[in-house]
């Protein structure tokens, strides 16, 4: 990038989903792991992919949690992603004969529509990328189309862990994580829910971090501070990239954004096949039938207006500044794909447009610091992309209980581990995987889940606890028995990430 840009967008595939590889399908289990695979991970991976063949190569940065790359990489979850797309196909033959029956043409054209679709999604995993979808997004990572970004291990809500050594164990095994599997140490930090607290910088640069995205309502004195130009913190060693508000509203907005347009398709689903037949519509009613044909249109020019959007955004920043300006905006996979099924379509359009126009340059925040060093530092205070730029939606009374109780766990396996700092054997591989079970316990998901009262998925937090004080109580004992040697290998198989995962690492001081 140089100054003849008049500025950058800089791109962050946000991606993440709990540990789901042993969750069965009782309610929904695996189901919203399988369904961002399909709906928004393989068509993404398409776009990029189908680029880079072309000859070029937009740059982007690549935010999936580490915690989502180990279930991709699992030859368990390879299979069951493969049964459920099959059984998913199933029912859209299902419903493409019941409406040729019915002589209902619009639904049949649509089940039609859908079946095409999700044998080229299956074709596409299977054949061109062979179930292996961290060895393509490795190929993407080598060629510099992508830049990974790091993270906490589980998507732990950073600013709520008790305990100091939770935060290093979860940077420190999230890097590890992203380095292994993608195959590049991540320059930069992405900090779940923007999450985040006064003193966690100081962590994530010993972490290695040259620099992490923040929402603006971090910034101490934000009225007076543009999210267009990144600064210093912690004394100059570590640069903060706000991200763009408006420029996400302007996507994500049910009100105002892309996704909330009247052709795009309606997350209901109809009842006898549970496939999604109708469009967003007018108002609450849910009445018009869904046209794919309208929809990816409309997909084009929401496209063409985004980048009109940020090219005007970035002139006008260029007119009154001696640098050009970079607009950071993440894309969260929940909503690229798994509820706005066109997203990924207006993401392929957005590359070409830009790459064929070049109204601005494609980059990501290390290219844009290879150009442009800050010049400015900033303060910043607690703060998060929730509902209250806060840390309220992860903090409630209802999800009080579960933080007491993983804050009671990480005190148990931090004692643990430093009563055995030269554990081996079958003691060793307790006090591992009593850490592997508390990363777990401590994702995010678990906390807004209770908050939400939705207990039943919020169960698996207190199953990872159960299982994380078994393994304390198993590394304390001198000698294990035949049953807990059994107990120790089933819960080894069952939660089973971060096979190179160390105790050792919630024991490691900082300098």
């Amino acid at each position: 990038m140089t100054t003849s840009f008049t500025g950058g967008l800089a791109l962050i595939l946000v991606g993440h989903m709990p540990y789901l590889r042993a969750a069965g399908r009782c309610p929904d289990g695996e189901d919203p792991l399988h369904e961002m695979i399909a709906f928004s991970i393989v068509p993404v991976m398409n776009a990029l992919h189908d680029l880079r063949e072309s000859g070029v190569c937009p740059a982007v940065s690549l935010a999936y949690s580490p915690i989502l790359l180990e279930q991709l990489a699992d030859i368990v979850v390879q299979k069951h992603f493969v049964v459920w797309m099959e059984r998913w196909l199933a029912r859209c033959e299902a419903a493409l004969r019941r409406w040729q029956r019915q002589r209902q043409g619009h639904y049949a054209y649509l089940a039609r529509f859908y079946l095409d679709w999700g044998q080229g999604i299956l074709r596409s995993f299977t054949e061109r990328y062979r179930r292996n979808l961290v060895a393509a997004l490795r190929e993407l990572c080598a060629d510099g189309t992508v830049e990974p970004l790091g993270g906490a291990a589980t998507h732990a809500y950073l600013p709520l862990l008790a305990h100091e050594e939770s935060v290093r164990a979860q940077l420190g095994a999230g890097t590890l994580t992203i380095t292994r599997l993608i195959g590049r140490r991540p320059r930069g930090i992405w900090l779940p829910e923007c999450g985040f607290r006064v003193g966690l910088e100081h962590t994530l640069r010993f972490n290695g971090a040259r620099y992490f995205i923040i929402d603006p309502v971090s910034v101490a004195s934000s009225a007076s501070v543009t999210h267009l130009r990144p600064r210093w913190v912690a004394s100059r060693r570590l640069v903060v990239f706000l991200r763009a508000i408006d420029a996400s509203l302007q996507i994500v907005s049910p009100g105002i954004g892309y996704v909330g347009d009247p052709l795009y398709l309606a997350t209901r689903r109809e009842r006898s096949t549970h496939l999604p037949i109708w469009r967003n519509g007018m108002g609450d009613a849910i009445v018009e039938p869904y046209d794919p044909y309208h929809a990816f249109r409309r997909a084009q020019e929401h496209a063409v207006h985004f980048a009109e959007w940020v090219a005007a955004e970035l002139r006008e920043f260029a007119s009154r500044h001696d640098r050009p300006g970079i607009v950071v905006v993440p894309l969260d996979a929940d909503v690229l794909g798994r509820r706005w099924f066109e997203g990924p379509a207006w993401l392929r359009a957005l590359f070409e447009t830009v790459l064929e126009r070049q109204p601005f340059a494609l980059t990501t925040p290390s290219l844009y610091l290879r150009a442009f060093r800050p010049r400015q530092t900033v303060v910043l205070r607690d703060g998060s992309w929730g509902p209250e730029g806060d840390h309220s939606a992860w903090s409630t009374p209802e999800s009080d209980h579960l933080r007491a109780a993983v804050a009671e766990a990480e005190s148990l396996v931090v004692e643990v581990a430093r009563r055995f700092p030269d554990a081996h054997g079958d003691r060793e591989r307790a006090l591992n995987q009593a850490v592997r079970e508390l990363m777990l316990a401590q994702s995010s998901d678990w906390l807004l889940l209770t908050g939400r009262n939705d207990p039943g998925e919020a169960q698996r937090a207190w199953t990872h606890l159960t299982r994380c004080w078994h393994m304390c109580e198993l590394a304390a004992r001198d000698m294990l028995d035949d049953a807990d040697q059994a107990t120790l290998a089933t819960i080894e198989e069952i939660d089973n990430p971060f096979a190179y995962l160390n105790y050792r690492v919630l024991t490691t001081e900082t300098a």
